[in-house]
């Protein structure tokens, strides 16, 4: 066995003489720098051409950090006849699935770990440098104890190609016969020209990822000041962070109260994306909650995250949104697309920085944009306000000048009143003009009734409060319209529960909402027929319902019963509207509604709590103080 033979110093890179055609050829590595597959065909052509290092069969095996294995690549054998310009013309050329060679398909079935490398191939990778060796020792297993290829070899020689200083790729080949001295020298040429064209390959790479960062930042940045609503700017976002770190999705949610995080857009897969940000939720409230990023290489270990999210994902990054040290949401991005073994999937420091950028962008946009919408808004309720301002003032016009017209007609029609009552009591019975009287006096008295409700709703101010019992108030409006009730012949159910409290109301107010209600209920029920009054207490108010059985016409709107001046004859009148007010002004509501064989039932509801009497029991209201004669005493 003959021991392996370093590179002398005289053998290295730059001291060996290479043919001009030759350094023309090889300058197609640099060429391919942008795609690192390309590299590494265009090496391994290099590697196995007479001119390069003179190979028999080349194996190339790429660095894997995820799994800690260097990886089968490529197998490619010496084309004696083809010149270096046409080998290396024919290894840019990219093969597909179907014509890829089975070769190199089993070697990319096979890893091995760094400490099972021997020899030769164990220096090269260890040293991050090259050498040959004539009858290797047999060679340790790779995974599943499977024998490298390389093993039955007479001679081999490695190379160990790495960028920043860490290994990247290590190409073992056979030699077809004993190697001289030269071949040392080609070996250590060609670990150069890899190194550096595997290291253009990572600065360009750095250089066009920054490019598109740079480029993800300036849009988002028109995205800003772009006529976007909350959403798409939402969306903009997800989408900008993951394509400028290439990552395979992303979320971003925002605050929705003080502790509440809701989900505003995601971006990656459609079958995805969604159930992701859903099973990244309790890491964003960690950001949230901690107000800095939260990184995870290893999402294998992370509690918070379910077992099924984390066999889905490879490494995640979640950022807090705080615009000037408010947190108002949080960003997200996972899974780093690695295009080739080499690529490591976690973020990196240039990522983290980006991202970071990013985040505070972000949050200024979203800050921004929230302001404007509220700005927009308060704009519209402005607008709105008003409207209804005006609105407002037009109707407060139009009912000053109805209730002057109301209180100028008022004297006429008293007159008129007067006048056919008279002339109505001087005719005899048998007089035909005697009926026509009394049409003028019916229809005068719904004049001034009619006028007198346009009034009492024009003039209605506050209520005057005191302690009266609500049972009492409805005793007295049922005994004012006991005339009525007889004269129609209407059988009145009154149901008041013993139970009620005193309540705090306006007693005369309130038996004014009744007597009002009371006359549409009489309007619409028959001779004979019954009217319900009941009153009871429902938790922390009292309700007061007043029912008929009145038949119901058809196409009756029930929504026009309190509009005060409606036209149709479905509309309840001033008086309806004046009692919505006064119960309103209680702080209650007034409803109506049809049931069973009710067929108009009206209630209204007054609160206990607001109402009770809010006086100490038994005792004065002001604090008492001792005399101050007593506290101090003359000497």
């Amino acid at each position: 066995m003959t021991p392996s033979h370093p590179v002398a110093p005289e053998d290295r890179p730059g001291e060996s003489a290479m043919r001009p055609a030759a350094a023309n050829d090889v300058a197609r590595l640099f060429d391919s720098a942008g795609d690192p597959s390309r590299v590494e065909r265009l090496l391994t052509a290099y590697a196995v051409h007479p001119e390069g290092a003179g190979f028999e069969t080349a194996w190339l095996l790429s660095w894997n950090p995820r799994r800690g294995l260097l990886e089968g690549r490529l197998v490619l054998g010496a084309h004696e006849s083809l010149p270096l310009a046409q080998a290396l013309t024919a290894a840019r050329l990219v093969p597909g699935e179907t014509t890829e060679p089975l070769e190199i398909r089993a070697f990319r079935a096979q890893a091995f770990a760094p400490e099972r490398l021997a020899g030769v191939c164990a220096r090269a990778w260890n040293g991050l440098t090259s050498g040959w060796e004539e009858a290797p020792p047999p060679a340790s297993s790779g995974l599943g104890e499977l024998a490298p290829p390389w093993a039955d070899a007479s001679a081999i020689g490695a190379i160990a190609f790495s960028v920043r200083d860490r290994g990247h790729a290590l190409l073992v080949g056979s030699f077809r016969d004993a190697p001289h001295r030269d071949r040392g020298a080609a070996l250590e040429r060609l670990r150069g020209l890899g190194d550096a064209a595997f290291a253009l390959h990572v600065e360009s790479e750095d250089a066009r990822r920054r490019t598109r960062q740079i480029q993800a930042l300036a849009e988002f940045a028109r995205c800003g000041v772009s006529p976007l609503n909350l959403a798409e700017l939402f969306q903009h976002a997800a989408r900008l962070a993951a394509q400028a770190t290439h990552a395979r999705g992303s979320a971003l949610w925002r605050m929705s109260g003080p502790h509440a995080l809701k989900l505003e857009a995601t971006f990656g897969p459609a079958g995805t994306r969604e159930r992701l940000a859903r099973a990244l939720h309790p890491l964003a409230g960690v950001a949230v909650e901690r107000g800095r990023p939260v990184v995870i290489e290893r999402v294998t270990d992370e509690p918070l995250l379910s077992p099924e999210a984390a066999a889905q994902l490879s490494a995640v990054v979640v950022l807090p949104l705080a615009p000037f040290g408010r947190l108002c949401g949080a960003l997200a991005v996972y899974d780093r697309a690695a295009f080739h073994p080499a690529d490591d999937p976690a973020f990196d420091r240039v990522d983290l920085d980006f991202l970071a950028a990013f985040a505070d962008q972000a949050a200024l946009m979203v800050e921004a944009a929230t302001l404007h919408e509220r700005l927009r808004d308060a704009e519209r309720r402005r607008e709105d306000t008003q409207k209804r301002l005006a609105h407002g003032e037009r109707l407060a016009a139009l009912g000053e000048q109805a209730a002057r017209v109301a209180h100028e007609l008022r004297n006429p029609l008293a007159s008129i009143a007067a006048f056919a009552r008279r002339v109505h009591r001087s005719l005899e019975e048998s007089d035909p003009n005697r009926e026509y009287l009394e049409i003028v006096v019916r229809e005068a008295e719904r004049l001034e009734r009619t006028m007198g409700e346009h009034l009492q709703f024009a003039t209605l101010d506050r209520p005057r409060l005191r302690l009266e019992s609500l049972n009492a108030v409805v005793q007295q409006a049922l005994q004012s319209a006991s005339e009525r009730l007889v004269r129609r012949r209407v059988r009145l159910l009154k149901r008041l529960a013993p139970e009620l409290p005193p309540l705090l109301i306006d007693g005369e107010r309130i038996q004014r909402v009744i007597a009002n209600i009371l006359d549409n209920v009489l309007e619409n029920v028959s001779p004979g027929g019954r009217v319900r009054v009941e009153s009871r207490r429902v938790q922390q108010h009292v309700v007061v319902e007043l029912a008929s059985d009145g038949p119901h016409p058809p196409g009756d709107l029930i929504e026009q019963l309190f509009v005060p001046f409606a036209t149709s004859r479905q509309g309840g009148g001033v008086g309806l509207a004046v009692a919505q007010e006064v119960v309103q002004q209680h702080g209650g509501e007034i409803r109506v509604r049809s049931e069973a064989e009710w067929t108009v039932i009206f209630s209204f509801t007054l609160p206990i709590v607001e109402n009770q009497d809010r006086r100490r029991p038994g005792t004065e209201r002001r604090a008492t103080r001792t005399d101050r004669r007593r506290r101090y005493p003359a000497a």
